[in-house]
């Protein structure tokens, strides 16, 4: 039971938590390459929209969960 209830707490951590702090921090980096012209701005941007889409599928799904 204690296994699970971890289990549980440490997936409802990483949705609340580390998803929207790594969204940010991707974010910044692809505004910050895209200032300086480098070629991976657009690789930065692709991960940008990626994350995003978890996150906002995430929260979704964490939502029903409560």
């Amino acid at each position: 039971m204690w296994i699970l209830l971890f289990t549980r707490l440490r997936t409802k951590l990483l949705l609340l938590i580390a998803l929207p702090l790594t969204r940010m921090l991707v974010h910044r980096l692809a505004v910050f390459a895209e200032r300086r012209n480098a070629r991976s701005a657009r690789l930065l941007h692709r991960a940008d929209v990626a994350v995003t889409r978890v996150s906002r599928r995430s929260r979704r799904g964490a939502r029903s969960t409560f």
